[in-house]
């Protein structure tokens, strides 16, 4: 649950950025302006990548989750059958 409200922040995000960068006064030359706008891409870039760290992190976790699910039930179902023990 929590990976995709990630994974929508992310795509929220590059929306915002694709939306912004027409409009951000690249062009001045040493201006307040062009100092924003480096400013409000480099903390675009950090929001991108801590929400796709967060992403690839919480994804990692479920399916570890998961895996340990499938061990359990296959261990689960085991349990209430007897080892027999083969004799040749």
């Amino acid at each position: 649950m929590k990976s995709s409200r990630l994974f929508l922040c992310i795509l929220l995000a590059f929306l915002i950025v694709y939306l912004a960068l027409p409009r951000l006064p690249f062009s001045e030359t040493g201006g307040l302006g062009a100092w924003f706008a480096y400013a409000w891409i480099a903390f675009a870039l950090l929001v991108l990548g801590g929400n796709v760290y967060g992403w690839l992190v919480e994804r990692d976790k479920e399916n570890q989750q998961e895996q340990e699910r499938n061990r359990e039930t296959k261990a689960g179902s085991n349990r209430g059958r007897k080892k027999v023990r083969e004799t040749y």
